[in-house]
């Protein structure tokens, strides 16, 4: 039954990144009504804000945009930088909710600030332990490799809250600022809700994943 259970999450979470795909290629084509690019749409919502402090540069890759809030540094991909798309000033405003949370101390993102050292190192070596220490019958070390796995689950469950109201702050943003008509609010959306989406997947495969080395350690 785990074994079907993972299956299913993995496969779903690949449909779901296909959709995302999907759904960012539809809307980088469309031109947004302003003919803003995400740099400028970013910039506008920081300093309506008050964030003047936090600065923008660009990220190599193809949505590889992120917040770092040690930093109070929002990195967009070269394409949602400089293209006046739907897609770009949704991905934009995303990130700038990252920044809006930061400036309003949202506990989920400073706990996650937090565990990140964890959580890394959990999935980096926890897998390594919980087998290594399954295959020597070091019980204590295959509870120390799984509770470090579990960290690197937790954060992922963490995630979903931070990346959920990001969205929604980018929406309320974009229309409290009239930086988008209906449609470019419609596509917007959906943008945003197919990327929360991933999200829940990537989860959904983590606990499958999880559940699948608890098993074969277990059956050792």
């Amino acid at each position: 039954m785990l074994i079907l259970i993972g299956i299913l999450s993995f496969g779903s979470a690949a449909l779901v990144r296909w959709w995302m795909n999907r759904t960012y290629e539809k809307w980088r084509v469309v031109p947004n009504a302003l003919g803003a690019n995400g740099h400028s749409v970013a910039r506008h919502i920081l300093d309506n804000n008050g964030l003047q402090t936090v600065q923008l540069e660009v990220a190599p890759g193809k949505l590889s945009d992120h917040y770092i809030p040690s930093q109070k540094r929002i990195r967009l991909s070269e394409y949602v930088n400089n293209q006046p798309s739907v897609a770009s000033i949704a991905v934009a405003a995303h990130e700038v909710g990252h920044a809006l949370q930061d400036a309003d101390s949202y506990k989920p993102l400073k706990l996650k600030a937090m565990m990140m050292p964890l959580a890394a190192l959990g999935n980096n070596a926890g897998i390594l332990m919980a087998v290594f220490g399954s295959a020597t019958g070091n019980s204590s070390l295959v509870s120390t490799g799984m509770l470090m796995l579990g960290a690197g689950v937790l954060m992922q469950l963490l995630t979903l809250p931070i990346e959920f109201d990001a969205s929604k702050r980018a929406l309320k943003e974009l229309t409290r600022l009239n930086l988008v008509d209906q449609r470019d609010y419609d596509g917007a959306r959906s943008m945003l809700t197919a990327a929360a989406l991933t999200y829940v997947a990537s989860a959904a495969s983590s606990f499958a994943f999880l559940g699948f080395i608890l098993l074969r350690v277990l059956k050792r």
